[in-house]
C-alpha cells in the first residue's frame, strides 16, 4: 500500500495535467502525467488510479502519434478498468460527503444495504470513466485503418459515458461528434442526423465540468471513495487537436 502521501501527490499530479493539457500545455501534461503513473505503480492491483494512469500516460502517445505502440497500451488500461471494476466489490464504502442527515441515518440502519446500492453506482461511475480509455483506443485503431472495431469502441464507449454521467455531459457530447462523423463519411445520413439532434439537444444545457465537480466536492479524507472519484474524474479524453 503507497502512503498517504503518495496518494495525495497522485491527486494534485493528475488534477494539474488534466488543467495543462485542456489549455493545450501538451507537453507540461506529458510530464505530470509521467510522474503520476510512476506513483501509480505503487498502488494495489485493481485500484482505479492505476487505470486512470495508464489511460492518461498513453495520451502522450496519441499526442505524437504514435498509434502502433497506443493501441496495445490502452488496450492494457482497459483490462486495469475491469480489475477496478472487481476492485469495487472489495472497496470499504463510506458515505458522500453531500449527503443529508436523513440519508446518513438510513444508511447507518441498512449498512449491508445502502453498501451494495452505493457499489453499484461505483461500477456504473467507473465503467464511464473507462469510456474515455474505450474512445481514445477507438481513436487509435481508426489512424491504423481498423474502422470496424472503432466504430464498435465508439458506440460502447458513447453508451458507457452516457449511462454514468448523463446525455449532457462534455465528454458524451465529443464522442457523439465523431460518431456523427463517422456516420458522415459512410454516407449514413439518418444516422449522422440522429447523432446531431442528441448534439444539440445537450449544447444548451451542458452538465457541470467533471473537473470542477472534482475539485468542489472531492471528499477531504483519503478514503476508498476519493480513490475511486479522483481515478474516474481525472481520466482523459484525447482532445480534437491531436487527432482531427
Amino acid at each position: 500500500m503507497a502512503d498517504v502521501a503518495t496518494e495525495w501527490e497522485w491527486d494534485a499530479l493528475s488534477m494539474a495535467a488534466l488543467g495543462a493539457y485542456r489549455a493545450a500545455r501538451s507537453e507540461e501534461a506529458v510530464h505530470l502525467w509521467w510522474r503520476a503513473g510512476a506513483l501509480a505503480q505503487g498502488f494495489p492491483h485493481g485500484d482505479p488510479r492505476r487505470a486512470a494512469s495508464e489511460n492518461n500516460s498513453a495520451l502522450a502517445l496519441l499526442i505524437d502519434q504514435d498509434h502502433d505502440a497506443a493501441v496495445p497500451a490502452l488496450t492494457s488500461a482497459l483490462a486495469s478498468w475491469e480489475a477496478a471494476l472487481r476492485w469495487t466489490q472489495s472497496m470499504a464504502v463510506s458515505a458522500m460527503p453531500r449527503s443529508s442527515l436523513f440519508h446518513q441515518r438510513m444508511e447507518q440502519r441498512h449498512v449491508a444495504a445502502y453498501g451494495d446500492v452505493r457499489r453499484a453506482r461505483h461500477r456504473e461511475f467507473l465503467s464511464g470513466a473507462a469510456a474515455l480509455t474505450r474512445f481514445n483506443l477507438a481513436i487509435s485503431r481508426l489512424f491504423l485503418d481498423d474502422d470496424e472495431n472503432a466504430d464498435v469502441l465508439l458506440t460502447a464507449a458513447l453508451a458507457e459515458r452516457e449511462q454514468a454521467f448523463g446525455p449532457n455531459n462534455t465528454e458524451v457530447i465529443e464522442i457523439a461528434r465523431v460518431l456523427s462523423g463517422r456516420a458522415d463519411a459512410a454516407g449514413d445520413d439518418a444516422r449522422m442526423a440522429l447523432y446531431d439532434a442528441r448534439i444539440q439537444a445537450a449544447a444548451g444545457n451542458r452538465a457541470r465540468d467533471v473537473l470542477d465537480i472534482w475539485r468542489q466536492e472531492q471528499p477531504v479524507e483519503m478514503t476508498d471513495t476519493r480513490r475511486l472519484l479522483s481515478a474516474g474524474y481525472l481520466t482523459t479524453i484525447v482532445h480534437e487537436r491531436d487527432f482531427l
